[in-house]
């Protein structure tokens, strides 16, 4: 027994002196593996923190846990690595055996973390591709400020099959999630086949909590409401919903500014939005550069640098796939690494029998709706189309019902045009007034109207000269000609084409010079002309014989002199002469007594029109006209006006309209008015607009009751807008511009009545001394401008802003002010006292803040004070060499202390100033740098 155990340890001993000893033999060996194993982590860990540091710049989400815990794993191992190497460099020989197994322990580790990073299936979680969002970064940046901010609850985003809808709220999950904006977050996939109880459920399920299916649907509701609200803060999306229902029957909290809750759905129906009281998101298709570049980022650059004659195949692929992302991605994926031409060939083929589906949108409007759509593709390819000018269109080519106003008729054709876009038959711009002609849906009306053979487009076709008389008269049956912006520069002398049937020509956007007097000769049929925006001189005499001619539009012919005699043409219900040259009215207008619309703006050579005219035009609905009205009388004798835009000698005439005005309370006329002579003429955004120039405006009655915007310039016999008569009652007014009135002291005094005031502008106002004495004025206020008021020394008082008054405020710009000293006043009131322990001073929409030329500026507020922007975007500040500082909160991240400003893009500053300008963080320079542009 005792020999056993003898022998058992002599073994030991052997075996591990035998360790010991090949540790000391290869100890050279152990020590160069060790350092390359060192060498090969080091470089690991470099380009694993390179590849997390580009996800997270241009993708977003966050590292996952996986990495966390090998990078600090790693850090841990090279610091020990580091010891081991200093024992190593010591080169105690007796130690080697000692320190050589260290260095094999530690290369084993080493080598072993290495290994591991080759199972990471992903850096970051939490994040998508950046390639997947191209084009949709300012979709992005809008929901996700619906959802951190407090106006907007519900959104609904809306847009066809394949837009991205998914990927972009994926997107912004991520990036809220990653935040930690929401107590919880709730994505439910909503499928065509879900009704309420299956949405109870699914939602329930996300609590950890399941649903009774022998309960009814009302008890649910209750038990899931209850579940919800005790969740806190949640933001539930909905995507893909089909239909809309009622959160009440499902069991979800209306969401509120006192829970915290948002909701987003996501859908292919506007209709579903719209009847869930949702923020409309729409989203539009990929542009042709982006959607190029989303092809290529997937099917790999490569494919084109091996083979440049693919860009025009690649370039009809992705105009097949008509700027919709998931079409894109599947046909380049199908395509990566495929260099066979057929295959190529094969996939554009299939793309265009997918066009079918659009010819089913088509199919599914009504009758009206399809002629007015059919017309779109009388514009060019990709052609930005005004709304107002295609409705416009629409109405004079008898598409919309005649009804009893044009406003009507105008409302009507909205809600058609409004129906075509919500099936991308046409797409939207991102709510600006233009539609855009879609390729697609353009080639497929052009091949749908080619059938009747009645429509010849060559829009926007780079022609330099019309199509041959022969072509055009071979198509007997064409009666709409669309010819608009190309570079026709002449039309042949003797050209007048047989087009007997013809009623609409459509030349403007080209060069014409001079149109032959032969050229109508035949057109008889005629009704809609269109000659705008060619450099014209003078019109054929033959244009007076066109006796079926419903509108003739000639804006911006800007050498256009003289207009022959309109006396035959007593059908015309539309006359455009905007921008002409013309010196008198043409003459025969007496007679048009169809008239509707007349235009005459911006005709600066044109100085009167001839007194008792006007009133010969009884059907009038919509005038718009440059020179002087003598008599006011003219305007209100037009018992059908709808819309006036005009000017007025003086007072005494505005005075009048505007009595009239008042006393019209059974009839909606909008109106945009100047008084004074010089008045530079300009058109805004407001609907009801009043405009007064170096006039006296003691006595006068200047605004009507619903009057939105009022500039007043040169005016100075009023202290406070509250000697403007009419003020008391403007309780609509919008839009404010006051300019160079020298007795002006106060914008508004305290007898001001409550305002919904959203834009002030003030300039040139030598004596202003102080904004408002009374604060509710600027409840509504949404921009500021304050330019050259070099007596002003504050711009907003303290009890302004406690009182939260600036709450919707979005730019303020001041400019010039000489004795500017503070924009928000000193915490001390007049006798001394501290009005306010509040720190912060809250301005939750300011967008824009520019501060420019201000030599007296000391301070943006008191040293006790920040100002809290969480939306504002742009800070500007020039030449204002007393400021010292910006007391703007930061964002401290609790994680790492880094500071940051959510909303924050872009800092313009003089290289002096961004030097010597100071932030309450002393790391906030450096966090703000990349903002920053030297001016």
């Amino acid at each position: 027994m005792a020999e056993a155990i003898v022998g058992q340890v002599i073994h030991t001993i052997v075996k591990s002196f035998a360790g010991y000893l090949n540790y000391h033999i290869k100890f050279n060996k152990y020590v160069l593996e060790f350092w390359v194993a060192e060498e090969e982590l080091l470089s690991r860990k470099a380009d694993i923190e390179a590849q997390l540091q580009d996800q997270l710049r241009y993708v977003g989400g966050r590292s996952t846990r996986e990495v966390e815990i090998w990078l600090r794993t790693v850090q841990q191992v090279i610091s020990e690595a580091q010891h081991v190497a200093d024992e190593v460099r010591k080169g105690k020989y007796l130690l080697r055996s000692i320190v050589g197994k260290r260095v094999v322990k530690k290369t084993l580790q080493m080598k072993d973390l290495c290994a591991k990073t080759y199972s990471f299936k992903s850096l970051v979680v939490g994040h998508a591709s950046s390639i997947d969002i191209i084009g949709h970064s300012p979709v992005i940046e809008e929901i996700y400020n619906y959802l951190i901010g407090q106006e907007v609850r519900m959104i609904g985003v809306w847009g066809m099959v394949g837009i991205g809808k998914t990927t972009i709220m994926r997107h912004v999950y991520n990036k809220l999630q990653e935040e930690a904006k929401f107590s919880k977050m709730i994505w439910i996939k909503v499928s065509q086949s879900s009704d309420i109880r299956k949405l109870q459920k699914d939602i329930a399920h996300t609590l950890n909590n399941d649903l009774s299916d022998d309960e009814t649907t009302i008890k649910r509701a209750a038990k899931l409401y209850e579940e919800l609200r005790k969740t806190g803060s949640y933001l539930l999306i909905l995507d893909d919903v089909c239909q809309s229902f009622s959160l009440q029957n499902v069991g979800i909290p209306e969401p509120s500014a006192n829970n915290g809750c948002k909701i987003v759905l996501t859908t292919l129906d506007r209709k579903i939005v719209q009847k869930m009281g949702c923020k409309e998101v729409q989203l539009a298709v990929l542009s042709e550069n982006e959607a190029f570049q989303l092809f290529l980022s997937k099917v790999g650059e490569d494919v084109l640098l091996a083979d440049p004659t693919k860009k025009r195949i690649m370039e009809d692929i992705v105009e097949g796939c008509g700027g919709l992302p998931l079409e894109i991605v599947t046909a380049a994926s199908s395509l990566k690494g495929v260099h066979d031409p057929i295959r190529w060939r094969y996939v554009l083929n299939q793309l265009k029998r997918r066009r079918d589906v659009l010819k089913t949108s088509y199919d599914d409007l009504a009758e009206t709706d399809k002629h007015c759509f059919l017309h779109s593709a009388l514009y060019p390819a990709d052609y930005g189309i005004p709304k107002e000018e295609i409705i416009e269109y629409w109405i004079e080519e008898g598409l919309v019902d005649e009804m009893e106003s044009r406003e009507a008729m105008k409302r009507k054709g909205h809600a058609c045009l409004q129906r075509i876009l919500d099936i991308s038959l046409l797409l939207g711009t991102n709510g600006k007034s233009v539609v855009m002609t879609r390729n697609a849906g353009r080639d497929m009306a052009l091949s749908l109207i080619a059938k009747d053979h009645t429509f010849f487009v060559k829009a926007g076709m780079k022609l330099n000269e019309p199509p041959n008389e022969l072509e055009l008269e071979e198509a007997v049956d064409m009666e709409k000609v669309s010819l608009m912006e190309n570079f026709i520069s002449k039309i042949p002398p003797e050209m007048s084409p047989k087009t007997k049937k013809l009623t609409t020509l459509l030349l403007s956007g080209n060069s014409l010079g001079e149109i032959p007097e032969s050229f109508f000769s035949h057109m008889q049929a005629l009704k809609y002309l269109d000659l705008s925006r060619n450099p014209i001189k003078i019109l054929p005499n033959s244009i007076s014989n066109l006796e079926n001619l419903t509108a003739l539009l000639l804006s911006e012919c800007k050498n256009l002199e003289e207009v022959p005699s309109l006396s035959k043409l007593l059908a015309l219900k539309k006359l455009n002469l905007e921008k002409t040259r013309i010196k008198e009215v043409p003459q025969g207008m007496e007679f048009l007594v169809n008239l509707r619309y007349l235009n005459l703006r911006f005709i600066s050579c044109l100085e009167e029109i001839p007194q008792g005219l006007l009133p010969k035009l009884q059907c009038l609905q919509h005038l718009a006209i440059h020179p002087t009205l003598s008599r006011a009388e003219e305007i209100m004798e037009l018992n059908k006006l709808e819309n006036f835009e005009g000017r007025f000698a003086d007072l005494q005439e505005l005075s009048k309209y505007v009595d009239f005005l008042r006393e019209q309370s059974q009839r909606t006329i909008k109106y945009f008015i100047l008084v004074g002579k010089t008045v530079e003429y300009k058109l805004h955004s407001c609907t009801n607009s009043v405009i007064v120039k170096d006039c006296n405006t003691e006595g006068s009655r200047l605004l009507p009751l619903n009057v939105e915007e009022f500039g007043i310039e040169k005016c100075n016999d009023f202290s406070s807008l509250n000697g403007v008569s009419g003020l008391q009652e403007a309780t609509l007014l919008k839009k404010c511009r006051i300019e160079e009135c020298e007795g002006l002291e106060s914008v508004f005094s305290s007898s001001c009545p409550p305002l919904k005031l959203e834009s002030l502008v003030l300039r040139h106002l030598k004596n202003l001394n102080v904004l408002v004495a009374y604060p509710h004025v600027f409840s509504s206020l949404k921009v500021l401008f304050l330019v050259k008021c070099p007596k002003i020394k504050t711009l907003f008082s303290t009890k302004l802003l406690l009182l939260q008054h600036l709450i919707n405020l979005e730019q303020v710009i001041v400019w010039g002010c000489d004795q500017m000293e503070e924009i928000i006043e000193s915490e001390e009131g007049g006798g001394g006292e501290i009005v306010s322990d509040t720190t912060e001073f809250t301005f939750p929409k300011l967008k824009e803040l520019g501060l420019w030329h201000l030599p007296e500026l000391k301070r943006i507020c008191s040293a006790n004070r920040v100002m809290l922007c969480e939306s504002l975007q742009k800070l500007e500040i020039w030449n204002c060499p007393k400021l010292k500082r910006i007391p703007l909160k930061l964002d401290i991240s609790s994680d790492n202390g880094k500071v940051s400003h959510r909303s924050l893009k872009d800092i313009k500053m003089k290289s002096n100033e961004w030097k010597s300008i100071e932030w309450d963080h002393p790391e906030a320079k450096k966090a703000l740098l990349p903002l920053v542009r030297i001016m």
